[in-house]
Parts: structure tokens; sequence; C-alpha cells
């Protein structure tokens, strides 16, 4: 009679560890597909590109940037990358952009409210407008596209820089509106 039991307690104690041990396990909440993978999103970007008329006369009445809106899709870790990447590309007669194919970019990720823009030094080299509309241009596509991004951080080879390429103090993170009086 005390075996059985003690069997019997035994056997409780089992299912319940057992049930605590599957605390937590089910079915997904719906982010993951069921390989694993993150499911691609749809994101709107506000694409800031240069105002080729506003660099050529420099008239002051002229909007520094055009804003350009696109959809695309990508996965929730390289959306930031995306959207800048499509800075490379002016939509049509009249954009212009820094961003040229001089200009690589290690890494863009984000951590905290703040994502950091690891660019590569070679090819890093211009005149204060040049660097002015790299820095504006992928400051302002970020914060305006992504409402979790709060300020935007250079950095060169994965180290802070004092500047990007040598006009303007990139040592601390660009916040919205960057460079607008």
């Amino acid at each position: 009679m005390k075996c059985k039991r003690r069997w019997i307690v035994l056997l409780s104690l089992v299912l319940v560890l057992s049930m605590f041990g599957l605390t937590g396990c089910g079915t997904d909440n719906g982010a993951l597909e069921p390989g694993g993978e993150l499911d691609e999103q749809t994101y709107n970007a506000t694409l800031f590109f240069s105002n080729e008329e506003y660099v050529a006369i420099g008239d002051e009445s002229l909007e520094k940037y055009l804003v350009y809106e696109r959809e695309f899709s990508a996965m929730p870790g390289d959306a930031y990358f995306y959207a800048v990447e499509m800075l490379r590309n002016p939509p049509e007669e009249g954009y212009s952009t820094s961003i040229t194919d001089k200009i690589k970019f290690n890494d863009i990720y984000m951590a905290g409210d703040t994502v950091y823009v690891d660019l590569d030094s070679n090819g890093l080299n211009g005149g204060s407008l040049e660097e002015a509309y790299l820095i504006g241009q992928v400051v302002n596509t970020l914060i305006n596209t992504f409402a979790e991004v709060q300020q935007v951080q250079f950095v060169i080879d994965g180290e802070v820089a004092e500047s990007l390429m040598g006009h303007i103090d990139a040592s601390s993170p660009f916040t919205k509106d960057v460079f607008d009086e």
C-alpha cells in the first residue's frame, strides 16, 4: 500500500512539473511563419532628395529638399537599410542625391530610439554641401519614415567620428529636421 501511494505521488509530481515545463509553449503570435522566419512587411518611405534647382542657384526661397513618397517591402531588420539605399536613385528630374556609388554602408541598425548608420571610410570625401546633404537626406528619411526613430548617429567603420567629410560635427546624434533654421 505504501509503495502504491508513493508511485501515485511520484506520478502526480511528474505530471505537475511537466505542466509547468510546457507553460509558454504553444502557437506563435503571428510574427513568425511556420519555418521560423519573420514576415516581410510593407513600409511607406518618406524619401528626402536634394533640390537640384536650389543646389544650382542657391535661391533661399526654394526648398532645400524635395520629398518623395514610396512604398517598399522588407524584413523588419532590413527596413532602415532599404530606405536609405532608395536614396541612391532620384525618382525624377529635379531630384538629386548625395548618396552616390562611392558611399558604402557597412550596416544600418537600431538601438533604443537611435538608428546607427555605419559608413565605410573609403569614398567619404567631398565638400560641405555634399556632406550636409548626405547627413540631411539620411536623417530626415529615417526619422520621417519610421516613427520609432528619434535620432540618427553616424559611425565610420564602427567608430563614432568627429566628422564624415571634415566639415560638419557628426560626433553626436542628429535629430528631426536637421539643418532647418
